[in-house]
């Protein structure tokens, strides 16, 4: 994700040029953002670059303290996480043992809840939280990596997506209806070497490139430019931060069954979505189409690139008799429809957790049916380290139709970060070879 992790180390050699801004466009919204949400776009490709987690993802596959201080401790039955003294939010709010412990909470009673289904509730003393479990050596792995999920970001108490606030590199701010994230100098890792990115929403993908490609923008989304690339511009690729998922409701009657999305969204063909950078490319399925009644297909309406797979999910599946229409609606009201499950067919986010494999199995679960994806934590798959995510669906009421890619264009002084997390960039790491 654009994110905010960088040892204090690489920060202490002091050779990285500090200062520059970073101007992009996006085909998603901008504005609030909820880390602890699976579904919310925003934070999956800046959460990190606003909120730290307790853990973080090393070089050696495994997990390294971030805001915890230092490695967990274990007396008897229980795991003791320290976390660091004199920590302070980007607002200058004290963050401390009680913070940590109500956004652990939040994030199980959001997004993590299937993440956490394995990790008990923690109880605290101002200094540290403690974890009562059955074997302390053979859970200790298991709760750092949950405790690493972008998912368990750490936010303070009384936290507002509407105002958000954290520990991470940059401070977040609306500036002209943008984006404007600015280095926090209170950050808990250290600051931002960018003094600021600037984040616009784009109403298409074009207008992304076309800004680009005409000089005013820093990225350029998924491409180099709309009609040819930008003179001396770099290509990168961070991978996916999450998928675009076809959801089956209640009004699509006997067509709300199991396997049925991910069947649906296997029969389209790739060469329908390539344009829109939805991932690898998969071997289509015969064609299954909506066998459905007429239905709408709902999206959110400030989210232009996930409308523009709408509109050629809808087009591809349509059936004389059986017409697929794409409705965007409110954000708010996609989420209460998704809640009922009263409606036909939507096209939604799901955010990728971290934890590889099987974290992108508990995405999937949890979007399924959140009251029942501990059970894939209690009795996890056995997965390769790079199974395709849309092999993940198939006995659910959900399917992946294409990856959220990060990836594009940038002017070749500007340098991009891979994040720990193993997706996306962080933003924090990343900076200008000339300030600028």
């Amino acid at each position: 994700m654009l994110g905010s992790t960088v040892a204090l180390g690489a920060r202490a050699k002091g050779r990285t040029p500090l200062g520059g801004r970073v101007s992009l466009r996006a085909p998603w919204p901008v504005g609030p953002i909820d880390p602890h949400r699976l579904d919310d776009p925003i934070a999956a490709l800046f959460g990190e670059a606003l909120f730290d987690t307790l853990f973080v993802g090393d070089d050696s596959g495994g997990y390294a303290p971030a805001l915890a201080d230092g490695e967990p401790d274990i007396e008897g039955s229980t795991i003791k996480v320290k976390v660091r003294l004199g920590l302070k939010t980007a607002r200058e709010k004290p963050f401390g043992t009680k913070d940590a412990a109500f956004a652990i909470a939040r994030a199980r009673a959001s997004g993590a809840r299937g993440w956490l289904g394995d990790v008990p509730v923690p109880r605290e003393d101002g200094r540290a939280l403690y974890f009562v479990v059955k074997d302390p050596a053979k859970d200790l792995p298991r709760l750092k990596a949950a405790l690493a999920s972008p998912l368990v970001a750490m936010t303070p108490l009384g936290f507002s997506p509407e105002t958000p606030d954290g520990t991470g590199p940059f401070r977040w701010g609306i500036r002209d209806g943008a984006l404007a994230l600015t280095r926090n100098r209170f950050a808990a890792r250290g600051p931002a070497f960018l003094d600021e990115v600037v984040v616009r929403s784009a109403a298409s993908v074009s207008a992304s490139l076309l800004a680009f490609e005409g000089g005013t923008d820093d990225i350029g989304w998924f491409e180099r430019g709309l009609h040819e690339p930008r003179a001396g511009s770099k290509a990168f690729d961070f991978g996916a931060v999450g998928w675009a998922m076809l959801f089956t409701g209640r009004d699509a009657n006997n067509w709300d069954g199991p396997g049925i999305a991910q069947r649906i969204a296997d029969g389209i063909p790739y060469a329908r979505l390539s344009s829109l950078h939805v991932g690898a490319a998969w071997t289509p399925d015969p064609a299954q189409g909506w066998g459905g009644p007429p239905t709408t297909l709902l999206v959110r309406e400030d989210a232009p690139w996930l409308i523009e797979v709408a509109n050629v999910v809808a087009a591809t599946i349509s059936r004389p008799s059986h017409e697929v229409t794409v409705k965007a609606v409110p954000a708010t009201e996609m989420a209460a429809r998704r809640a009922s499950r009263l409606f036909g067919l939507a096209l939604d986010v799901v955010r990728h957790p971290g934890g590889g494999s099987l974290g992108a199995a508990v995405a999937m679960a949890t979007a399924n049916d959140p009251s029942r994806a501990a059970d894939v934590v209690a009795h996890p798959p056995k997965l390769a380290p790079d199974v395709p995510a849309r092999t993940l669906t198939r006995t659910y009421r959900c399917g992946v139709v294409g990856e959220i890619k990060l990836s594009g264009g940038r002017m070749p002084d500007l340098v991009l970060v891979p994040s720990p997390t193993g997706f996306g960039v962080d933003l924090g790491a990343s900076y200008r070879a000339r300030a600028r």
